[in-house]
């Protein structure tokens, strides 16, 4: 799934999805939908992988989203595991306060490491921009996946009472 959001973000379909300027992040969402239906331990190790890989691409400072997207892919799995439902509020309500903390994140860390005073992301309401197309394109990815979780399950226990016979 991170390689088709990656693929997504670095092609000209990513344009699209943007609202002035300022597109979702894919890779986010794609991270907290992995964290939150698997894990922590998934999450991170997720997290890690497409925050490395966007660190290469993008020629920055090695660690800094490798770093943001590991901790992002924890916290979420683990709060997946505390209030697992499929309430599309509690997805909205994620996304929002994870699209935050990621811009924190990577803002203080490019404050101290790259800038001093960077605040990129809070800079002319650009993050907001960034947490409402989160919000509209995450409870969409969100429901599909459930949806599709509960047509497997369904599948999985038709199959396995046909073969119980």
């Amino acid at each position: 799934m991170t390689g088709f959001f990656i693929f997504l973000q670095s092609s000209s379909l990513y344009n699209l999805f943007t609202l002035r300027g300022v597109s979702a992040d894919f890779i986010l969402i794609s991270i907290c939908l992995t964290g939150f239906f698997l894990g922590p331990v998934p999450g991170e190790i997720f997290g890690f992988v497409a925050g490395f890989v966007l660190d290469v691409l993008g020629g920055g400072l090695l660690g800094i989203s490798a770093f943001t997207y590991t901790l992002v892919g924890f916290g979420v799995g683990v709060a997946g595991r505390k209030v697992y439902s499929t309430s599309i509020l509690i997805s909205i309500v994620l996304i929002f306060v994870v699209t935050l903390v990621k811009a924190a994140v990577l803002g203080m860390l490019a404050a101290f490491f790259l800038k001093a005073g960077y605040f990129g992301y809070f800079s002319q309401g650009r993050i907001f921009l960034e947490v409402l197309l989160n919000c509209v394109i995450y409870p969409i990815l969100y429901f599909l996946i459930t949806k599709f979780e509960r047509n497997i399950s369904t599948q999985d226990a038709v199959h396995f009472n046909r073969y119980r016979q």
